[in-house]
């Protein structure tokens, strides 16, 4: 049996509820306080995850809302639809504060720089923009894709930018030059959405094929590869420490990959749907994952116990706590269901690599750096969640660009967890008695 002192598995601990439709993206907030979602049901969610557990809903686009995110100091929201707008919220005490067409079609994503002064988006008109935050004003598009661009990202630097889509590309931009610097092609599925490793050298993008791969942008070469969902998969995040990756797919699990030992270590359901969303805290010890379930689900992760000398010869096998989407089922409700990491499973350093075998529960990697063969097993292990579900009513607040004022009620009394703020940007607290009001639209 594993040292629970030393070894602690991701366990849930919060558990939200609010959209009416499929949740399209998470994002934690810098300060790690809140949390943002996206959805098709037309509107983004600030959620609160101090003891309050307030939130607000934004509700001015006309379209399905398919990202979201922050901006550095956490004092912006960013949104795009498939209205083909972007807009830009104050997450105190006003609605949209700017708004701009973006694109000719929808807008499939939208990113901060690392400076909060810029941003980028991606569309299904085949093409990113570049746009100036505070002055409001275009900068720049980014051509090459053939088809719908799914994702965008900054590098952590700002100086890059990462896109993929449905042409089965994934791109590097130069955001000074304009120009393609890498291009990195996929012959079996298309790109889902992408993450730079904090160091700035590695991306990840996320497959349709049920694929999961990792390029050196310096070398221009794959280095990881990974097959663990049965499903497309969607999204994916690193941990801040670069260690660990997170993966949500179509097959409604959530998979935690070990970069350095490069194996899958854990296998999380609580979804009922696909999970279309996953995203750490900055401080790595929460994730959140959402999906066509419509909850937002946030877990302890638990990483700072993971000891690989430990788990690597040993089999975890929990019990898994069912989460009931009509929130009915008593607490600690639990069955005997097992969970298997897929036999597809698939993880080499092609550069130190010359041999591997595929669809076997044992793998065997030939490396040239040694003179023997290293062999490895998957385990197939489910993982517990053995916090009690909590479903959270929370205190909502309403607001939409053609509002004046609103109001709130509140009904939450229940005991909820603080998340610590280790960074220097602080968010603000909403005070009873706060009105949120909608300010007029402009177009960037």
């Amino acid at each position: 049996m594993l040292n629970e002192e030393l070894f602690t598995e991701p366990c849930l601990e919060r558990h939200f509820t609010g959209h009416c439709s499929s949740i399209t993206q998470v994002r934690f907030s810098p300060c790690g306080q809140r949390l943002a979602t996206s959805s098709m049901d037309l509107s983004v969610i600030l959620w609160d995850l101090k003891q309050a557990a307030r939130c607000i809903r934004f509700s001015a686009h006309s379209g399905a809302v398919y990202s979201v995110c922050w901006s550095p100091k956490s004092n912006l929201v960013a949104s795009a639809s498939k209205d083909r707008t972007v807009k830009i919220w104050e997450p105190k005490i006003r609605g949209v504060s700017g708004e701009f067409l973006a694109h000719s079609k929808a807008v499939r994503s939208v990113d901060f720089d690392p400076s909060g002064t810029m941003l980028i988006t991606a569309s299904d008109d085949k093409t990113l923009k570049l746009w100036k935050v505070a002055q409001r004003k275009f900068l720049t598009s980014f051509t090459g894709h053939t088809n719908w661009v799914r994702a965008a990202k900054f590098s952590p630097n700002g100086q890059l930018v990462a896109s993929c889509g449905d042409d089965k590309s994934l791109r590097i931009f130069d955001v000074t030059s304009g120009e393609c610097v890498r291009t990195f092609t996929e012959e079996r599925g298309m790109g889902r959405q992408v993450a730079w490793h904090p160091d700035g050298n590695l991306i990840a993008v996320a497959l349709s094929c049920n694929r999961v791969k990792i390029f050196d942008i310096a070398e221009g070469e794959l280095i990881q590869l990974y097959q663990v969902h049965s499903a497309p998969v969607n999204d994916l995040a690193f941990h801040p420490n670069g260690n660990f990756l997170l993966t949500g797919g179509d097959d409604d699990t959530i998979r935690l990959l070990d970069l350095l030992e490069g194996r899958p270590i854990y296998t999380l359901t609580g979804h009922t749907d696909k999970v279309c969303a996953v995203a750490f805290s900055p401080d790595g010890q929460h994730f959140a994952s959402a999906g066509e379930d419509r909850q937002l689900l946030v877990w302890k992760s638990n990483l700072h116990t993971f000891d690989a000398d430990s788990f690597r010869d040993k089999q975890a096998s929990f019990q898994k706590e069912n989460i009931d989407s009509s929130h009915v089922a008593p607490h600690n409700s639990a069955v005997d269901t097992d969970s298997k990491v897929c036999d597809d499973t698939i993880l080499i350093d092609p550069r130190h690599s010359v041999a591997y075998k595929l669809r076997d529960e044992n793998f065997q990697v030939l490396d040239s750096q040694y003179t023997t063969a290293k062999q490895q097993s998957v385990s197939s292990f489910t993982t517990s969640l053995r916090q009690q579900q909590q479903h959270e009513t929370l205190d909502m607040l309403e607001t939409d660009a053609n509002a004046d004022s609103i109001s709130y009620t509140s009904n939450s009394s229940t005991s909820l967890l603080h998340m610590p703020n280790n960074r220097t940007n602080s968010c603000n607290d909403y005070d009873d008695g706060d009105e949120v009001r909608g300010a007029s639209s402009k177009y960037f």
